[in-house]
């Protein structure tokens, strides 16, 4: 009602700029090494709990963007910026019609 943000879009968009921060660092670093890392093996039953790359997968979707197309676009860092702000007007524009 106020036209500010909310604090999903704020989240997302945050997560967002620190994936690009991570795309953009060196191979051998530990942040760059989560995004592909697959820990194996077998969980309990239950819900599947959340992890770092799930989450970026679906932040990523809402962009209708794979992990490969994003960390592409994060070696421009001006283009990375308007994809960005691209998700903050979707979900501004989602949250209107609801």
């Amino acid at each position: 009602m106020t036209g500010e943000e909310t604090f999903e879009t704020i989240i997302r968009m945050r997560r967002l700029r620190w994936m690009g921060h991570v795309f953009r660092m060196e191979e051998g670093r530990r942040a760059r090494q989560v995004i592909a890392w697959n820990a194996g093996g077998r969980r309990k039953r239950g819900r599947p709990k959340k992890n770092w790359p799930e989450t970026i997968r679906e932040d990523l979707r809402s962009l209708e963007l794979t992990l490969e197309e994003a960390e592409k676009l994060t070696t421009d860092r001006d283009e990375w910026r308007r994809c960005v702000a691209r998700c903050a007007l979707c979900n501004h524009a989602r949250e209107g019609l609801s």
